[in-house]
């Protein structure tokens, strides 16, 4: 059943997502799309709840890991640009990582406590992930995926040297990933929203910082057996929002855009729906 206070983290990273709005011009189409990623992000998390009660069934072990591969992939057989991260829905386009990578990662966590096929599965799509990623290029999103999985790991009862093996592959795609020119430049209000934010005052950077903060220690301090994945999630989340300071990638949930929250809500609703798999 779904736990309310897997929202409530993100309840301030939200408002201040709203208040980088207000301190950055942009028109109303921008509050528009992210008020509605809010709630959208919202009926995905309560709808895993509600799956769960209707469904006894733990979530098929082939299903995230290969809409995940599937969805890196398909920005790569749309229009060509580059980078190749997009995929167009009418007049917006959808950043496809921060949507899928999210989900993936509790549901790995689940994977890599047991060996045997789901495992083997997770493991591989890890590493098909991160080649897909360097390909875009997105080295951030490749980091975040690697430290997510690698605490991940790190939480399982056993660590399989199969494991130990796709994390040193996945490291190597990632430093290629690094390797490789990103042309896109840094937007206030996207990738520089701790800058945005301290630029007009201490005490709004302060608030902003300490939102993302937040929302880390949350998620950690929630994970558990009945939770896997919250862990790993947090962890991808603190490198993402290192990479921005930087300007190498948006700042999820707070900076503009409704891949980050689309992804939060398929987290929370993967691990509604998981329930207390993780001893079964």
């Amino acid at each position: 059943m779904l736990r309310f206070d897997l929202l409530f983290p993100a309840l301030s990273v939200a408002i201040a997502s709203f208040a980088v709005l207000a301190l950055s011009d942009v028109n109303g189409t921008a509050w528009v799309v992210q008020a509605l990623a809010v709630i959208a992000a919202c009926a995905i998390a309560l709808a895993g709840g509600i799956l769960r009660r209707r469904f006894s069934a733990p979530l098929p072990a082939g299903l995230v890991p290969g809409v995940t591969l599937i969805g890196l992939a398909a920005p790569m057989f749309g229009d060509k640009s580059d980078p190749e991260r997009w995929i167009s829905l009418g007049p917006l386009s959808l950043y496809v990582a921060p949507v899928l990578l999210p989900a993936f990662l509790v549901a790995c966590s689940t994977y890599v406590c047991h060996t045997g096929v789901s495992e083997r599965m997770a493991l591989i799509a890890l590493v098909g992930a991160s080649v897909l990623l360097a390909l875009q290029p997105d080295g951030s999103q490749a980091l975040a995926l690697l430290m997510g999985v690698a605490v991940a790991i790190a939480g399982a009862r056993e660590r399989s040297p199969l494991a130990v093996m796709a994390l040193i592959m996945a490291a190597l795609v990632t430093v290629w990933a690094f390797t490789r020119p990103d042309p896109l430049e840094p937007v206030p209000y996207v990738e520089g929203v701790f800058e945005l934010a301290l630029g007009y005052s201490l005490i709004t950077g302060v608030a902003v910082i300490a939102s993302a903060a937040g929302l880390i220690v949350s998620l950690h301090l929630s994970s558990s057996n009945e939770r896997p994945g919250l862990s790993a999630v947090a962890a991808y989340y603190a490198v993402l929002y290192l990479c921005s300071v930087f300007g190498l990638t948006p700042a999820p949930l707070i900076g503009y855009g409704a891949g980050p929250w689309l992804g939060f809500g398929l987290a929370v609703g993967a691990v509604s729906w998981s329930g207390s798999r993780r001893d079964a």
